[in-house]
């Protein structure tokens, strides 16, 4: 698939053609689809949650947006990560739940700093990365692609347009300001 004929797309979407996101979300609705089961998987949330339901939310959001800039497939997945990361964070919040405390959620994600393995719950790297975006919206769209498309370095680099080295560069710096965040604010 070519990059070009998504950013085409994206134009002309922003230009008022609301019937081509059908096409630009059926163009990548393979690959939305393969990042939504890496995350399930990553968060073990149960049957209730399956990666058509996620793609098809994630679709829908982006179809009730009236003022939204997609520009590129780099502006498209951007959207994308928030959206999947904020159905997740609810989906958790649901689950643990006064009422469905018997329900057992794994919502932690295990984060290699350096050469410590540090476990964070779901809803502690929401609020986080929030902060890191305020800060930094380069870090932030790392740390995103990352823990919640679970892109490697070199995909990450081909969409940001940079070299797989800065992108690792800048993971090391993002991951560094994403724990001193934590640490600052330790969950309860």
């Amino acid at each position: 698939m070519a990059e070009t004929q998504i950013t085409v797309l994206l134009k002309k979407l922003g230009q008022g053609e609301k019937d081509l996101l059908d096409d630009i979300y059926s163009l990548l609705y393979d690959e939305i689809k393969k990042i939504a089961y890496n995350q399930i998987n990553q968060l073990n949330t149960g049957e209730t949650l399956t990666p058509t339901v996620i793609a098809n939310e994630c679709y829908i959001k982006l179809a009730r947006q009236n003022d939204i800039n997609l520009s590129n497939k780099r502006h498209f997945l951007n959207y994308l990560a928030k959206s999947m990361r904020l159905m997740l964070i609810d989906t958790i919040r649901t689950k643990s739940s006064d009422k469905n405390k018997h329900i057992a959620v794994e919502d932690n994600i295990s984060i290699v700093v350096g050469d410590q393995d540090v476990n964070l719950k779901w809803i502690d790297i929401d609020i986080q990365l929030n902060k890191v975006e305020r800060i930094n919206k380069q870090f932030s769209e790392i740390l995103e692609y990352k823990l919640i498309f679970n892109f490697t370095f070199s995909e990450i680099a081909e969409i940001m347009e940079l070299s797989e080295r800065q992108i690792m560069r800048i993971w090391k710096q993002a991951t560094a300001l994403l724990m001193a965040l934590a640490s600052q604010n330790p969950p309860i």
